[in-house]
This record gives C-alpha cells, structure tokens and sequence, in this order.
C-alpha cells in the first residue's frame, strides 16, 4: 500500500462506545465488519486521497467490538474531516483491564497472563489432542499455553513476560476454544506456584 499511515483520532461516544474519526476529506474502505474484535494499531481501512491509498490504524487504548461503521455493508464510501468511520463498543474490555483479574478471584488469581496481539483463541493443537494447559496445572518461562490464529496463520502464545515467575498455578483458562480475543485480554489467570 502506497501513501502514508494515519492513526485515527478517538472521541467518547455514548455508553461506553468510542468512535474513531477520518482523519481527512476521501473515499474510505473499510477492513473490519460490524460485530469484529479491534486492537490498538490493527489496521482497520483505507483511505484513498486523490488517488494515494493510506492505511487506518486504530490508536492507542482502544480495544473492543465494532458496533457500528459508516456506511453500513458499502465497500466505498466518500468521507469528509472528522466524520465517524466506526462505533467501538469498549465496555465489555473494562472490567477486565481495570482489575486485571476475572470475577470474585482476585485474592487467588493476582497474576495474569494477557494476548500479545489480536486473534483467535485454541488450547490445544487439534481437537483430538489434550489442552496445552489446563486449571490447576504448573506452567513455567518457555512452555506453549496455546495458539493464536491470525489471518489463517497459527502463532504460539508462550508462557514469559517480565512482570510473570518463573513459575505459575494456572487458577483458570478465560477464553474458551475458539473464542476470539483482543491484545490485552485476559488468558490466564494465575496464581503463585507453591513449588516456587
């Protein structure tokens, strides 16, 4: 893709939605459909402006679910300075990246593990093969906790992290198979290995 890179500008919408706007007058192209999980930095459209195409990027602290998009199902849309490209629900992330754990866990599960990137979420190779981890179990720096789809590629989300042990009880498996989850989201939530 030729041009520049914008990111988009973010403003409050009502009820715990943001809306991210165009950042200039052209013919937008959306690359995300209504119901999808967005991340800070995914590439969200492009816009084309007197025939050079620019990526859209979402920006910084915004995490959640397409609600709305300008133009509906249209691929192309003209677009003017300022107008609403898309409606991101971020309520459901909040109380999960406010608290850092999940429920009424937080005495047993202060530690967490989070996605590194958007995408979906599997805990084991195959459907016939046992889960990577499983609650209750020990998990330590280097082990596969799972995998990660993303643009039909499968990624390996590997137990490490600066602020983690060097060992882990898994208290609990958030995502369930399949699920799809936004860089951020709770994995893991953990608890202190009594090995350590």
């Amino acid at each position: 893709m030729s041009g520049n890179a914008y990111v988009l500008r973010a403003r409050s919408g009502a009820a715990g939605t943001t809306q991210l706007l165009a950042p200039t007058v052209g013919v937008f192209t959306a690359r995300v459909r209504e119901g999808e999980l967005v991340s800070a930095g995914q590439v969200l459209g492009s816009i084309d402006v007197l025939g050079v195409l620019s990526e859209l990027r979402a920006p910084d602290g915004v995490a959640g679910r397409v609600t709305s998009r300008i133009g509906g199902t249209r691929t192309r849309i003209p677009v003017q300075f300022g107008d609403p490209l898309f409606a991101i629900s971020t309520s459901s992330m909040a109380p999960v990246a406010k608290s850092g754990v999940v429920g009424g866990e937080s005495s047993s599960a202060a530690l967490s593990f989070t996605a590194p990137m958007s995408g979906r979420f599997y805990s084991r190779p195959s459907p016939s093969d046992p889960p990577f981890v499983s609650a209750g179990d020990i998990v330590q720096r280097g082990q596969t906790i799972g995998l990660l789809e993303v643009m039909k590629t499968f990624n390996r989300l590997v137990y490490q992290g600066e602020a983690l042990p060097e060992r882990a009880l898994v208290v609990r498996i958030v995502p369930g198979e399949g699920d799809d989850v936004v860089r951020g989201d709770l994995i893991l939530a953990l608890g202190p290995s009594k090995t350590t």
